[in-house]
C-alpha cells in the first residue's frame, strides 16, 4: 500500500513472498535482488526492458526501473517464482535451446504471475492495509545514511546482474501492449503435488500471511538493516 518502499524493503517483501510459496512446496527459495537501470550505456546490461529475470545463477532479479506499482511488483515476483519452481523440478524441460518448451514455460509463468499478483492484491485489500500502491516512487530513503545504504545495495545487485548471461535465464518483460486473447484456462504441466489447484489453495490459505508481510513493511516493523 506504500509507494515509498525502499529497495531494501522491496527486496525483503519479495523474499517473504517467494519463500512463502517455495518453502511450503518443499523447494529451496532463491535469493531475490533488486536492480535498477543506472545509465544509458548500451554495454551496461542493467539498461533493459525486463521487469524481472530468473538468472543462470539461480537468483531472481527484479528491475525496479520497470516496475510501476506494487501490483506489478507482485506479478513479476510470481512470474520469476514460476521459473524458479520449474528449474528445481526435474520433470520440466528448462533448456533455453528448446524453443517450444521455453514458449510453454513463458505462457505458464505469465499466468502464474498474474494469479500471484491477484492473490497478493486480494490479501492486502481484505486482510491488510487496503489497496496496493498504484505508483512506485523508487524511494531510496528518508535520511542520507539510508539513501547511501540503499544506493550501495542496488549497486551491488547491479554488478551481480551484469555478470550473468541473460540468454541462459528467463525474463519477465514489461507488457506494453496486448496482441490477442489472454489465456484464461489453467495450464497443468506440473504433475503430482505441485499443481495449479494446490497452489491456488496454498495462496488462499497463505493470504493472511502475505497480507501480514505487507502490513509489517508499511507499519515500519522491518527496518532498513533487516
Amino acid at each position: 500500500t506504500d509507494p515509498n518502499l525502499t529497495p531494501t524493503q522491496k527486496q525483503q517483501l519479495a523474499k517473504e513472498l517467494v519463500g512463502s510459496v517455495m518453502v511450503e512446496l518443499g523447494y529451496k527459495a532463491p535469493e531475490v535482488k533488486i536492480v535498477a537501470n543506472t545509465n544509458t550505456n548500451d554495454n551496461d546490461n542493467t539498461n533493459d526492458n525486463r521487469a524481472g529475470h530468473y538468472g543462470e545463477d539461480n537468483n531472481i532479479y527484479l528491475n525496479d526501473t520497470n516496475i510501476n506499482n506494487t501490483k506489478d511488483l507482485a506479478t513479476t515476483i510470481g512470474h520469476e517464482t514460476s521459473h524458479a519452481l520449474d528449474n528445481q523440478d526435474p520433470s520440466i524441460n528448462t533448456n533455453p535451446q528448446n524453443n517450444a518448451s521455453k514458449a510453454d514455460n513463458e505462457i505458464y509463468a505469465d499466468n502464474y504471475g498474474d494469479d500471484f499478483g491477484d492473490y497478493v492484491e486480494f490479501a492486502s485489500e481484505n486482510y491488510g492495509n487496503g489497496n496496493l500502491a498504484s505508483t512506485n516512487n523508487r524511494n531510496l530513503g528518508n535520511t542520507p545514511a539510508e539513501r547511501q545504504r540503499n544506493t550501495k545495495l542496488v549497486e551491488r545487485n547491479n554488478q551481480d546482474y551484469a555478470r550473468i548471461d541473460k540468454s541462459k535465464g528467463e525474463d519477465s518483460v514489461v507488457k506494453i501492449a496486448t496482441t490477442g486473447i489472454k489465456i484464461t484456462n489453467k495450464i497443468r504441466k506440473i504433475k503430482g503435488k505441485l499443481t495449479k489447484e494446490k497452489l491456488k489453495k496454498i495462496f488462499k490459505d497463505e493470504g493472511i500471511d502475505i497480507a501480514d508481510d505487507l502490513t509489517t513493511l508499511v507499519d515500519g516493523k522491518i527496518g532498513v538493516d533487516d
